[in-house]
């Protein structure tokens, strides 16, 4: 019955007090919402971007550019690197040991591509008929660039789905034409959709041609700035690697002691890039929520700390009428409790809201997380525990003759 009447009075102060509990709500309110969203955003777009990554490069492949740094043909300092010609690519397809299949790339940035007088920005990627099979990604309807549409640098085009809708308005593609530039292309297929990659691109907001038909049609230029090799299963990966190294060092003259013009990747410094990339997602991200969370229940102890002020009066009438100290200390600590657990459970909800807005609407994947959904709940419950014990210790203190006379 006592505990009954503590709640009662502790719920009756938050309604007397509106403007101070709203304040304090907030503050909890963001912590749990920014926990919540930080870490659901985080935990899917770190699925999203690992599974590419070990999707582009599971097996045994190795990755090979032009220029002495980035990855998968990633804007350098200084210009397009232009030492990787496809010639070099053939002589290690014809020499070195163990290589399967190759595909090269060359990637014309962000161009304009138009439909119908519509127009957007769009990341443009020449590939090989070998890309369905080297990276592990076909169409989910129409055709695939074929080897006669390389070897004639056809103008045929595969598009993503996030052009399909913003450009095409989401209308069947296969079969109409647009135009890179000054280039006319006929879409022949839709790429199977990849979400975000290891750069923060949107995959499903580019164009696929051959690599003939950028070269030859779109660039005017006789490079290439990266290429992909499989390479046979059971092969020394690191043998290969050596012997791709000594070949290009021959064939572009480069003399002892004279850096590498161009980098290799392998499955293994992968491997390296996914586990500091989870360390970054699991530990930092929820981190910074928590930061939110902590700024919440400071601010939930000083409000809590100015009612004392403010209800003194209040508070030596009910010691003056037979409360303990005891009974007043519990019910700031209630008080300060049901406020965080308010605003924590309006942060699921407001949460869940948002995260079904952005799964719908944007493209970055989003699942709600309800273990840290729970545990940013529980935290807040103990942030209001913590925030509410100094301000009861000072309530239970208080000398009501003192209070009474004020």
């Amino acid at each position: 019955m006592r505990t009954r009447r503590l709640v009662g009075h502790g719920l009756r102060g938050m309604g007397r007090h509106r403007l101070r509990t709203f304040f304090m709500m907030l503050g909890t309110f963001m912590g749990v919402f920014a926990l919540t969203l930080v870490v659901a955003i985080g935990q899917g777009t770190r699925d999203s971007v690992l599974g590419n990554i070990e999707r582009m490069f599971a097996g045994s492949s190795i990755f090979l550019s032009a220029g002495g740094g980035g990855m998968m043909g990633g804007p350098r300092e200084g210009g397009p690197t232009t030492t990787l010609v496809m010639e070099d690519l053939e002589e290690i397809q014809a020499t070195v040991p163990g290589i399967r299949v190759y595909d090269p790339m060359i990637m014309a940035g962000s161009r304009e591509v138009v439909y119908q007088g519509k127009s957007s920005s769009v990341r443009v990627l020449g590939h090989s008929e070998r890309h369905e099979e080297v990276w592990d990604r076909g169409v989910s309807r129409g055709a695939f660039i074929g080897e006669s549409e390389v070897r004639s640098s056809a103008r045929v085009a595969l598009v993503g789905e996030t052009l399909v809708r913003e450009l095409f308005q989401g209308a069947d593609p296969i079969g109409l034409q647009l135009r890179i530039g000054t280039v006319p292309c006929d879409v022949i297929g839709v790429l199977d959709s990849m979400g975000i990659d290891p750069h923060g691109w949107d995959r499903d907001n580019e164009v696929l041609i051959p690599v003939t038909t950028m070269m030859r049609r779109v660039m005017n230029v006789d490079y290439v700035q990266s290429v992909k090799f499989l390479v046979e299963s059971g092969t020394d990966l690191d043998g290969v690697v050596l012997a791709i190294e000594g070949l290009l060092r021959e064939r572009h003259a480069l003399a002892e002691g004279v850096p590498n013009d161009f980098s290799m990747i392998t499955p293994v410094q992968v491997q390296e890039m996914v586990g500091s990339m989870n360390r970054i997602f699991t530990l930092f991200l929820p981190l910074l929520a928590g930061v939110s969370l902590l700024i919440g229940g400071i601010v939930v102890a000083n409000l809590m700390l100015m009612g004392v002020n403010e209800r003194r009066s209040e508070i030596g009438l009910r010691k003056a009428v037979g409360a303990r100290g005891r009974d007043i200390w519990v019910q700031f600590l209630l008080e300060s409790s049901l406020v965080t657990v308010v605003g924590g459970l309006l942060a699921l909800v407001v949460a869940a809201i948002t995260l079904g807005v952005i799964g719908r609407f944007m493209e970055i994947p989003s699942i709600m997380p309800w273990e840290a959904a729970f545990l940013g709940l529980g935290a807040a419950v103990a942030v209001g525990l913590l925030a509410g014990v100094a301000p009861a210790r000072r309530a239970s203190a208080l000398d009501p003759v003192a209070t009474l006379r004020e």
